[in-house]
């Protein structure tokens, strides 16, 4: 008697008459239980803070708007008078505007608002007048105050120009005493010539006046600087290469200096 394994598996192998078709479609392996078809779903959960620009810090423009000086307050040169967007006010006398329509003041005075018919109907103005007395707009053909912050005096022109003589006078009898003591020094005839030949040019060039530079301040000639110290019997002390000592002396005062420096930084900052 065969087992019922075997014998199921024995009626497998007997003949049948069928055709290709459907010995193939027997063949063909199919899964007894259905597939079931899992559609790909995303889920986007409600977060506050996620990617993007939209929740952090904007560098955007600020919005403190409007007037920073009232009128007849005192201001200096780069003051803001006035934050807008767009021109409400236009720049009047001595203020400036920026590129981002803020008014500045560009001389130290006193803060005024007012209306310029002559320049325009309709247009507001902000200025700045050098005293707080004055009135904008300023009347044509009004002469225009100076803007050096100075206050006008009369110059003594006769003292002046006398102290001026006697200085030039001083350093030419200077050079000339110098040129005494320095060919006597040097001996002989020739030596005392070339000395005083030097001098008077020196002095020559000294009687013309101070060399100007671009800026038109006033150029002290080397030779002049050179001979300073001598004119004031004042010792140099020689340098002197292995000397710890002066060099420690030197070190301790360059110290004390940048200390006092920081306590005045710290003062300063403590008073901010």
């Amino acid at each position: 008697m065969l087992q019922p394994s075997l014998r199921a598996s024995s009626g497998l192998f007997k003949p049948c008459t069928c055709t290709i078709e459907s010995a193939l479609s027997r063949l063909r392996i199919s899964p007894s239980i259905p597939a079931v078809t899992i559609s790909k779903t995303s889920v986007r959960y409600a977060t506050h803070k996620s990617e993007g620009r939209a929740n952090g810090a904007k560098q955007g423009a600020g919005k403190r708007l409007g007037a920073k000086k009232t009128g007849d307050q005192y201001v200096i040169p780069g003051n803001i008078l006035y934050r807008q967007r767009g021109t409400l006010w236009f720049p009047g006398e001595n203020v400036g505007l920026g590129r981002d329509h803020t008014l500045y003041a560009t001389a130290p005075g006193y803060v005024k608002y007012y209306r310029d018919p002559t320049r325009h109907k309709t247009r507001k103005y902000i200025g700045v007048a050098l005293e707080r007395h004055h009135t904008l707009p300023l009347l044509k053909g009004v002469a225009r105050k100076r803007r050096l912050g100075m206050v006008a005096q009369r110059m003594p022109h006769a003292s002046v120009e006398g102290a001026e003589e006697a200085a030039w006078e001083e350093t030419a009898e200077d050079l000339q005493g110098q040129a005494q003591v320095q060919g006597y020094q040097t001996g002989g005839e020739g030596g005392r010539q070339a000395q005083e030949k030097g001098v008077r040019k020196a002095v020559e060039e000294a009687k013309k006046g101070p060399v100007l530079q671009s800026d038109w301040s006033p150029r002290v000639a080397n030779y002049e600087l050179g001979k300073i110290a001598d004119r004031k019997a004042s010792e140099v002390r020689p340098y002197v290469r292995g000397d710890r000592f002066l060099a420690w002396r030197k070190r301790k005062v360059r110290i004390q200096k940048n200390v006092e420096r920081r306590g005045l930084k710290a003062k300063r900052k403590g008073k901010k």
